[in-house]
Protein backbone atom coordinates (compact mmCIF):
# COMPACT_ATOMS: atom_id res chain seq x y z
CA UNK A 1 0.00 0.00 0.00
CA UNK A 2 1.15 3.80 -1.02
CA UNK A 3 1.00 6.48 1.36
CA UNK A 4 -1.75 7.78 -0.50
CA UNK A 5 -3.52 5.05 -0.56
CA UNK A 6 -3.18 4.79 3.05
CA UNK A 7 -4.05 8.09 3.43
CA UNK A 8 -7.59 8.05 1.50
CA UNK A 9 -8.56 4.78 2.66
CA UNK A 10 -7.21 5.10 6.02
CA UNK A 11 -6.43 8.07 7.68
CA UNK A 12 -8.79 10.83 5.66
CA UNK A 13 -12.01 8.72 6.67
CA UNK A 14 -11.28 9.21 10.01
CA UNK A 15 -9.39 12.58 9.93
CA UNK A 16 -12.51 13.96 8.17
CA UNK A 17 -14.82 13.61 10.77
CA UNK A 18 -12.40 16.04 12.75
CA UNK A 19 -13.02 18.23 9.55
CA UNK A 20 -16.85 18.02 9.85
CA UNK A 21 -16.86 19.36 13.29
CA UNK A 22 -14.82 22.23 12.84
CA UNK A 23 -16.57 23.32 9.64
CA UNK A 24 -20.53 23.07 11.76
CA UNK A 25 -18.39 24.65 14.53
CA UNK A 26 -17.26 27.95 12.61
CA UNK A 27 -20.82 28.46 10.47
CA UNK A 28 -22.78 28.12 14.17
CA UNK A 29 -24.59 24.49 13.45
CA UNK A 30 -22.90 23.57 17.26
CA UNK A 31 -21.41 25.74 20.28
CA UNK A 32 -18.78 24.71 22.82
CA UNK A 33 -21.42 23.42 25.03
CA UNK A 34 -22.20 21.04 22.42
CA UNK A 35 -18.70 19.58 22.76
CA UNK A 36 -18.35 19.40 26.03
CA UNK A 37 -21.71 17.59 26.57
CA UNK A 38 -20.23 14.90 23.60
CA UNK A 39 -16.90 14.87 25.87
CA UNK A 40 -18.50 14.49 29.19
CA UNK A 41 -20.01 10.98 27.10
CA UNK A 42 -16.58 9.95 25.95
CA UNK A 43 -14.67 10.59 28.75
CA UNK A 44 -17.42 8.53 31.41
CA UNK A 45 -19.21 6.40 28.68
CA UNK A 46 -17.68 5.57 25.78
CA UNK A 47 -13.69 5.93 26.65
CA UNK A 48 -14.32 3.40 29.86
CA UNK A 49 -16.13 0.82 26.84
CA UNK A 50 -12.93 0.89 24.95
CA UNK A 51 -10.14 0.13 27.62
CA UNK A 52 -13.19 -2.65 28.62
CA UNK A 53 -13.36 -4.04 25.13
CA UNK A 54 -9.41 -3.30 24.59
CA UNK A 55 -9.01 -5.95 27.70
CA UNK A 56 -11.21 -8.43 27.30
CA UNK A 57 -10.78 -9.09 23.65
CA UNK A 58 -6.97 -9.10 23.53
CA UNK A 59 -4.61 -12.41 23.95
CA UNK A 60 -2.78 -11.99 26.71
CA UNK A 61 -0.07 -14.27 24.96
CA UNK A 62 -0.07 -12.27 21.98
CA UNK A 63 1.08 -9.11 24.17
CA UNK A 64 4.78 -7.88 23.78
CA UNK A 65 5.71 -5.98 27.11
CA UNK A 66 9.15 -5.10 25.90
CA UNK A 67 7.80 -3.20 22.89
CA UNK A 68 5.28 -1.35 25.16
CA UNK A 69 7.48 -0.95 27.92
CA UNK A 70 10.25 0.95 25.14
CA UNK A 71 7.31 3.00 24.11
CA UNK A 72 6.52 4.30 27.39
CA UNK A 73 10.65 4.96 27.85
CA UNK A 74 10.19 7.24 25.01
CA UNK A 75 6.64 8.63 26.08
CA UNK A 76 7.87 9.46 29.47
CA UNK A 77 11.26 10.85 28.46
CA UNK A 78 9.30 13.31 26.50
CA UNK A 79 6.65 14.01 29.76
CA UNK A 80 9.99 15.16 31.53
CA UNK A 81 11.28 17.53 28.57
CA UNK A 82 7.95 19.09 27.96
CA UNK A 83 7.73 19.65 31.71
CA UNK A 84 11.76 21.01 32.14
CA UNK A 85 11.46 23.35 29.04
CA UNK A 86 8.30 25.19 30.07
CA UNK A 87 9.53 25.04 33.56
CA UNK A 88 12.75 26.48 33.69
CA UNK A 89 12.60 28.31 29.90
CA UNK A 90 8.74 29.53 29.94
CA UNK A 91 9.53 29.85 33.85
CA UNK A 92 6.03 28.51 34.05
CA UNK A 93 4.70 27.62 37.56
CA UNK A 94 4.64 23.54 38.28
CA UNK A 95 0.88 22.99 37.08
CA UNK A 96 0.83 24.50 34.32
CA UNK A 97 4.44 23.06 33.28
CA UNK A 98 3.22 19.74 34.16
CA UNK A 99 0.09 19.80 32.14
CA UNK A 100 2.46 21.28 28.92
CA UNK A 101 4.56 17.66 29.88
CA UNK A 102 1.43 15.76 29.32
CA UNK A 103 0.22 17.52 26.55
CA UNK A 104 3.51 17.02 24.36
CA UNK A 105 3.83 13.30 25.66
CA UNK A 106 0.27 11.59 25.65
CA UNK A 107 -0.88 10.91 22.11
CA UNK A 108 -4.47 11.10 20.78
CA UNK A 109 -4.17 7.15 20.27
CA UNK A 110 -7.89 6.13 21.65
CA UNK A 111 -9.61 8.62 19.37
CA UNK A 112 -7.26 8.63 16.37
CA UNK A 113 -4.52 6.02 15.66
CA UNK A 114 -6.22 2.94 17.23
CA UNK A 115 -9.26 3.18 14.20
CA UNK A 116 -7.13 4.17 11.62
CA UNK A 117 -4.38 0.95 12.62
CA UNK A 118 -8.04 -0.69 12.33
CA UNK A 119 -8.16 0.51 8.90
CA UNK A 120 -4.97 -0.17 7.51
CA UNK A 121 -3.35 -3.41 9.23
CA UNK A 122 -4.18 -7.04 9.98
CA UNK A 123 -6.05 -7.37 14.12
CA UNK A 124 -2.59 -8.59 15.53
CA UNK A 125 -0.84 -5.18 14.56
CA UNK A 126 -3.21 -3.01 16.02
CA UNK A 127 -1.94 -5.26 19.57
CA UNK A 128 0.75 -3.07 20.23
CA UNK A 129 -1.65 0.46 20.50
CA UNK A 130 -4.07 -1.51 22.43
CA UNK A 131 -1.18 -2.22 25.01
CA UNK A 132 -0.40 1.46 25.07
CA UNK A 133 -3.95 2.49 25.40
CA UNK A 134 -4.15 0.32 28.54
CA UNK A 135 -0.90 1.92 30.08
CA UNK A 136 -1.46 5.19 29.64
CA UNK A 137 -4.54 4.80 31.29
CA UNK A 138 -2.10 4.70 33.94
CA UNK A 139 -0.78 7.55 33.01
CA UNK A 140 -3.69 9.74 32.68
CA UNK A 141 -4.40 8.74 36.57
CA UNK A 142 -0.87 9.38 38.03
CA UNK A 143 -1.22 12.83 36.49
CA UNK A 144 -4.61 13.26 38.07
CA UNK A 145 -3.42 12.43 41.48
CA UNK A 146 -0.23 14.98 41.18
CA UNK A 147 -3.38 17.68 39.90
CA UNK A 148 -5.10 16.90 43.10
CA UNK A 149 -2.24 16.98 45.08
CA UNK A 150 -0.59 20.48 44.20
CA UNK A 151 -4.18 21.96 43.49
CA UNK A 152 -5.60 21.23 47.68
CA UNK A 153 -2.38 20.40 49.46
CA UNK A 154 -3.85 20.64 52.83
CA UNK A 155 -6.29 17.45 51.64
CA UNK A 156 -3.37 15.41 51.36
CA UNK A 157 -2.36 12.47 48.81
CA UNK A 158 -4.39 9.76 50.74
CA UNK A 159 -7.38 11.88 49.04
CA UNK A 160 -6.24 12.76 45.96
CA UNK A 161 -5.88 8.48 45.46
CA UNK A 162 -8.85 7.69 47.40
CA UNK A 163 -10.69 10.24 44.38
CA UNK A 164 -9.23 8.01 41.55
CA UNK A 165 -11.48 5.60 43.13
CA UNK A 166 -14.58 7.64 40.85
CA UNK A 167 -12.37 7.93 37.86
CA UNK A 168 -14.26 5.40 34.90
CA UNK A 169 -11.03 5.06 32.93
CA UNK A 170 -9.59 3.29 36.04
CA UNK A 171 -12.09 1.67 37.21
CA UNK A 172 -13.00 0.15 33.34
CA UNK A 173 -9.06 -0.83 33.44
CA UNK A 174 -9.60 -2.85 36.21
CA UNK A 175 -13.20 -4.12 35.51
CA UNK A 176 -11.56 -5.79 32.26
CA UNK A 177 -8.43 -7.39 34.16
CA UNK A 178 -11.12 -8.77 36.53
CA UNK A 179 -13.47 -9.80 33.61
CA UNK A 180 -10.02 -11.64 32.20
CA UNK A 181 -9.34 -13.32 35.51
CA UNK A 182 -12.87 -14.34 35.92
CA UNK A 183 -12.17 -18.10 36.49
CA UNK A 184 -15.60 -19.41 35.13
CA UNK A 185 -14.36 -18.71 31.80
CA UNK A 186 -15.56 -16.13 28.91
CA UNK A 187 -17.83 -13.04 29.94
CA UNK A 188 -21.38 -13.77 28.44
CA UNK A 189 -21.24 -12.49 24.56
CA UNK A 190 -23.98 -9.80 25.62
CA UNK A 191 -21.43 -7.93 28.22
CA UNK A 192 -18.95 -8.24 24.89
CA UNK A 193 -21.02 -6.64 22.33
CA UNK A 194 -22.15 -4.10 24.42
CA UNK A 195 -18.62 -2.72 25.33
CA UNK A 196 -17.48 -3.31 21.69
CA UNK A 197 -20.85 -1.55 20.29
CA UNK A 198 -20.50 1.56 22.69
CA UNK A 199 -17.09 1.81 21.87
CA UNK A 200 -17.42 1.96 18.28
CA UNK A 201 -19.03 5.71 18.89
CA UNK A 202 -15.89 7.01 20.92
CA UNK A 203 -14.01 7.84 17.86
CA UNK A 204 -16.45 9.37 15.62
CA UNK A 205 -18.11 11.60 18.37
CA UNK A 206 -14.75 11.89 20.19
CA UNK A 207 -13.05 13.46 17.04
CA UNK A 208 -16.16 15.20 15.80
CA UNK A 209 -16.29 17.04 19.41
CA UNK A 210 -12.87 17.77 18.89
CA UNK A 211 -13.46 19.82 15.50
CA UNK A 212 -15.95 21.77 17.08
CA UNK A 213 -13.84 22.53 19.94
CA UNK A 214 -10.78 23.68 18.55
CA UNK A 215 -12.97 26.07 16.13
CA UNK A 216 -13.02 28.56 18.57
CA UNK A 217 -11.28 31.85 18.30
CA UNK A 218 -7.80 31.43 20.08
CA UNK A 219 -5.42 33.94 21.39
CA UNK A 220 -2.26 34.38 20.07
CA UNK A 221 -0.12 35.32 23.23
CA UNK A 222 0.73 31.60 23.33
CA UNK A 223 2.13 30.63 20.04
CA UNK A 224 6.10 29.94 21.05
CA UNK A 225 4.52 27.48 23.99
CA UNK A 226 2.48 25.86 21.62
CA UNK A 227 5.14 25.66 18.99
CA UNK A 228 7.23 24.07 21.96
CA UNK A 229 4.81 21.21 22.88
CA UNK A 230 3.64 21.03 19.21
CA UNK A 231 7.57 20.54 18.43
CA UNK A 232 7.65 17.49 21.25
CA UNK A 233 4.79 15.57 20.23
CA UNK A 234 5.45 15.60 16.35
CA UNK A 235 9.23 15.86 16.11
CA UNK A 236 11.27 15.06 19.37
CA UNK A 237 8.99 11.99 20.49
CA UNK A 238 8.94 10.33 16.75
CA UNK A 239 12.79 10.67 17.12
CA UNK A 240 13.09 9.43 20.13
CA UNK A 241 11.03 5.98 20.31
CA UNK A 242 13.00 5.33 16.88
CA UNK A 243 15.96 6.00 18.90
CA UNK A 244 14.55 3.83 21.82
CA UNK A 245 12.71 1.12 19.90
CA UNK A 246 14.20 0.52 16.44
CA UNK A 247 17.95 1.46 17.61
CA UNK A 248 18.42 0.26 21.09
CA UNK A 249 15.60 -1.87 21.25
CA UNK A 250 16.98 -3.84 17.93
CA UNK A 251 12.92 -4.06 16.73
CA UNK A 252 12.75 -4.43 12.75
CA UNK A 253 10.12 -1.19 11.56
CA UNK A 254 7.58 -3.77 10.98
CA UNK A 255 7.32 -5.16 13.90
CA UNK A 256 7.44 -1.81 15.78
CA UNK A 257 5.65 0.02 12.96
CA UNK A 258 1.92 0.68 14.59
CA UNK A 259 3.96 1.52 17.84
CA UNK A 260 5.86 4.20 15.85
CA UNK A 261 2.49 5.26 14.99
CA UNK A 262 1.05 5.87 18.14
CA UNK A 263 4.91 8.54 18.15
CA UNK A 264 2.96 10.80 15.33
CA UNK A 265 -0.51 10.75 17.02
CA UNK A 266 -1.48 14.46 17.59
CA UNK A 267 -1.69 15.46 20.92
CA UNK A 268 -4.48 13.99 23.19
CA UNK A 269 -7.65 16.09 23.72
CA UNK A 270 -7.38 14.75 27.38
CA UNK A 271 -4.76 17.18 28.01
CA UNK A 272 -7.07 19.91 27.08
CA UNK A 273 -9.84 18.61 29.42
CA UNK A 274 -7.10 18.57 32.00
CA UNK A 275 -6.08 22.44 31.47
CA UNK A 276 -9.44 23.54 31.54
CA UNK A 277 -10.23 21.79 35.07
CA UNK A 278 -6.87 22.58 36.33
CA UNK A 279 -6.96 26.44 34.77
CA UNK A 280 -4.04 25.75 32.49
CA UNK A 281 -2.71 27.36 29.58
CA UNK A 282 -5.86 26.16 27.51
CA UNK A 283 -4.78 28.24 24.43
CA UNK A 284 -1.31 26.90 23.85
CA UNK A 285 -3.10 23.27 24.04
CA UNK A 286 -5.53 23.80 21.70
CA UNK A 287 -3.47 25.25 19.13
CA UNK A 288 -0.31 22.35 19.79
CA UNK A 289 -3.57 20.14 19.44
CA UNK A 290 -4.87 21.59 15.88
CA UNK A 291 -1.43 21.86 14.83
CA UNK A 292 -0.41 18.32 15.88
CA UNK A 293 -3.42 16.80 14.23
CA UNK A 294 -2.79 18.15 10.64
CA UNK A 295 0.81 17.04 10.80
CA UNK A 296 -0.19 13.56 11.68
CA UNK A 297 -2.61 14.15 9.32
CA UNK A 298 0.43 13.76 6.77
CA UNK A 299 2.97 11.47 9.24
CA UNK A 300 0.81 8.47 9.79
CA UNK A 301 0.79 7.22 6.31
CA UNK A 302 4.30 7.70 6.29
CA UNK A 303 5.23 5.64 8.97
CA UNK A 304 2.63 3.44 8.05
CA UNK A 305 4.61 2.59 4.52
CA UNK A 306 8.00 3.07 5.08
Amino acid sequence: MTIIDTLVSSVLPVALIFAVGYFVSWRGGFSQPDAASIFKFIAQIAAPAITINIIITTDVASLDPTLAGLYLISELLVYAAGFFVTRFWFRLGFKDALLCGFAASFANHVLFVYPITQFAFEPMMTIPVRSIIAIDVIIFTLTVIILDIHQAPSAGPLRAISGQLRNPLLLALLLGVLVVLNPFGRPPLAFIRCASFIADAAAPCGLFASGILLARPISRNSLKLAVVITGLKMFVHPILGFLIIVIAGGYAIEAARTTLMVTVAPVGVMALTFASRYDGKTDAIAQSILWSFCLSVLLIPLIAVI
